[in-house]
């Protein structure tokens, strides 16, 4: 594959990552329907699901709930109390990091997202 200036793009990972705004306050608190939504996510990206772990920042705060993929992450990151989310999908290969990220913020009800795209491949 060529990428810009003839390059060869021996790797190719794309990242998707943004804030979402303004959502269930509630299942932001809710580690088990977030783990759920990251691993529905990552079988909507194409992504090999590897583990999925969870930190819970006291009784009625937020989470970060962090999946590990073979082909790389997807993160969410919650602040019940703002109705504040942040999410993180990277991945190589033959997968789609963006359908992963907009299923999250449909799922999390966001009423307002942005949304920042990254390439991350190699190209040589």
């Amino acid at each position: 594959m060529r990428g810009d200036a003839g390059a060869e793009t021996i790797v190719i990972g794309r990242h998707v990552y943004g804030n979402l705004y303004d959502c269930d306050r509630e299942l932001l608190r809710d580690e088990t329907r977030l783990i759920q939504i990251v691993r529905n996510a990552a079988k909507i990206a194409n992504a090999t699901l590897v583990s999925v772990n969870t930190y819970k920042f006291g009784v009625n705060s937020g989470l970060t709930v962090f999946a590990i993929v073979a082909e790389s992450h997807i993160s969410i990151h919650t602040w019940p109390e703002h109705g504040f989310a942040t999410v993180d999908v990277y991945t190589c290969g033959n997968t789609d990091p963006e359908a992963a990220f907009n299923y999250i913020a449909r799922e999390l009800n966001a009423q307002r997202v942005e949304v920042f795209r990254g390439d991350r491949s190699l190209r040589r």
